[in-house]
């Protein structure tokens, strides 16, 4: 895998970044013209947007977030990672395993290669967890906990590493299928989102914060911040 082109701007790898949320953080990085690339199972740009100009500027890669590759985060300012699944029920220890893992692991691992490479930054797209889930005996919430422990962890290497860890409740906006076709959820969560503002989430939102995390726009500078669904 190549390394990311040199250039002046913040140089950004998102893994992730074909997905719901991670083409619209792309989006967000790119009109700020932040060298961005968004890293993928596929490596294939979303079919949805081969006509969207501002896509054209970004670095379609493949690779994946538990084996991720250091090679290609070493030319990187900052790691945007987004992976995960939804807390979907699990009635055998095979599912539990896939929920901490998807959660969980991807992240660790994009994480620990991410101070490997040197980079100094990291950005974690976690989730408020419901309060009935607060426990381990869920595959979701451990694996979020795994996460954003190693995100802590990340921070403390030096005074110089920092990271950023969203938490947002239900992320709601369009949401496109492998064939372009979207999926507007958002028409009915929208309206929801005024009923539950403590609920739900736009994507272009949550998008918004990861963009001003990566350029230190209203952002704390503590090492270790936790963006909680209120704040966003």
């Amino acid at each position: 895998m190549e390394k990311v082109e040199q250039n002046k701007c913040p140089k950004v790898v998102i893994y992730g970044g074909n997905g719901f949320v991670g083409t619209h953080v792309a989006k967000h990085l790119r009109a700020h013209e932040v060298c961005t690339v968004c890293v993928s199972r596929t490596g294939h740009k979303p079919l949805h947007l081969k006509d969207q100009e501002w896509s054209q500027a970004v670095r379609w890669c493949k690779g994946d977030a538990s084996e991720p590759s250091v090679k290609l985060l070493e030319s990187a300012d900052v790691l945007i990672t987004l992976v995960g699944s939804p807390p979907l029920p699990t009635f055998s220890k095979e599912a539990y395993d896939k929920q901490v893992f998807m959660n969980g692991a991807t992240n660790v691992n994009a994480i620990r290669a991410a101070g490997d490479a040197g980079i100094k930054k990291v950005i974690l797209l976690g989730a408020k967890i419901p309060l009935l889930m607060r426990s381990d005996r869920f595959g979701y919430t451990k694996g979020k906990r795994l996460a954003l422990e190693a995100a802590e962890t990340f921070s403390k290497l030096s005074p110089e590493h920092q990271a950023v860890v969203l938490q947002p409740g239900v992320i709601y906006g369009t949401r496109h299928l492998s064939s372009g076709k979207p999926l507007a959820l958002g028409t009915f969560m929208k309206p929801l989102s005024y009923i539950m503002p403590w609920q739900f989430v736009s994507v272009d939102q949550v998008a918004q914060r990861i963009t001003n995390a990566v350029l230190n726009v209203d952002s704390a500078t503590k090492q270790f911040t936790v963006i909680r669904h209120s704040d966003i």
